[in-house]
């Protein structure tokens, strides 16, 4: 477990954290490269070393930096429950492969979107297997976006008489706003990445 004591900046005085075998650092603040030293009592103490005059850059840099690391944290999020989503839905093909009604609509959605992929044979080939085959990418059943176009093209009305129909539009419903918002953090995510790199060139 890593060690952090607390100091203030002798230039600004903000609250500073430090991990105690640390020698350098610099103020979050203000942005004053400190050099640590131990005092007579054995505690840390920061010396100011030199100001920075880049300073308003580097606090850019480092609120960019926390930043990119709540985005990435919010994507992991948004992922991890597209994920689940789209395993629920592939374990719920089970249900549906007993009635070969109900694979009627996975045909004319491969066929309409000239997958290279059947479900049909895949369950068929990884019956015993599916949990742990699901994990894997399946053409047409895998992105965001694929499993909104299934759910799109499966509520024509054509299918409607089918009754595990309102089940999978349930469980695909919530993917519109997550994919949205994903698609939104990731493009705020790249453009916070290309400043940071620009101002830090």
């Amino acid at each position: 477990m890593v060690d952090f004591i607390q100091m203030n900046c002798p230039s600004c005085g903000g609250q500073l954290h430090a991990q105690r075998d640390m020698q350098k650092m610099f103020c979050m603040h203000c942005g004053t490269e400190l050099i640590l030293k131990q005092d007579d009592a054995g505690s840390l103490i920061p010396i100011k070393a030199r100001e920075i005059q880049a300073s308003t850059k580097l606090k850019e840099i480092h609120y960019s930096m926390a930043t990119m690391d709540l985005l990435k944290s919010r994507i992991a999020e948004l992922e991890e429950q597209v994920k689940q989503i789209r395993c629920i839905f592939l374990e719920y093909y089970q249900t549906i492969y007993t009635s070969a009604w109900n694979r009627k609509y996975f045909r004319d959605y491969e066929k309409e979107n000239k997958l290279p992929v059947n479900m049909e044979n895949l369950y068929a080939n990884y019956f015993d297997t599916w949990d742990d085959y699901i994990e894997r990418n399946i053409p047409g059943y895998t992105t965001p976006s694929e499993l909104i176009e299934f759910s799109h093209f499966i509520a024509r009305p054509k299918y409607k008489q089918d009754k595990y129909i309102e089940t999978i539009l349930m469980i695909l419903e919530p993917l519109p706003p997550l994919a949205e918002e994903l698609k939104s953090k990731k493009a705020q995510l790249n453009a916070i990445l290309e400043q940071t790199i620009e101002q830090g060139g």
